[in-house]
């Protein structure tokens, strides 16, 4: 399944998908030579009615197109982010993807030209928030 980002609305649709999906900070991916953005999220997929297996979670790629520079800024060391909302500010010309804390990622685009693809991947488990595995 694939999902074209080409208007507010579907940016609008693709955040209320996306909310509350994990990312890893190795995930986010900028080439400035092609001038393109993604990032692997994971979310949660429902679980079946009365059932009581573990909880699964299904990647999938966000990306962007036409991205001429990307700033990102990690504030805390986690072992995986939390997708808030993701918000484009045509004035600006840029995508603020917006965590729940720890980063944030801000893109700048020529126009808005993103999709969604659901990839094959899935996991059922995560480290706790805060262990990082990480070491300084």
């Amino acid at each position: 399944m694939i999902t074209i980002i080409g208007s507010k609305t579907d940016l609008k649709s693709a955040s209320a998908f996306l909310h509350d999906a994990r990312f890893t900070f190795d995930a986010i991916d900028f080439n400035p030579q092609t001038q393109t953005f993604s990032l692997k999220l994971w979310v949660c997929a429902p679980r079946r009615k009365g059932g009581k297996d573990l909880q699964m979670w299904k990647a999938y790629l966000l990306s962007f197109a036409a991205v001429t520079d990307c700033k990102v800024k990690m504030h805390e060391k986690v072992s995986y982010y939390e997708l808030a909302t993701i918000r484009f500010v045509k004035r600006e010309g840029c995508v603020h993807l917006v965590a729940h804390y720890g980063v944030e990622i801000t893109l700048w685009i020529r126009e808005l030209a993103g999709a969604i693809k659901e990839t094959d991947e899935s996991r059922q488990e995560w480290p706790n928030k805060s262990d990082s595995g990480c070491t300084d």
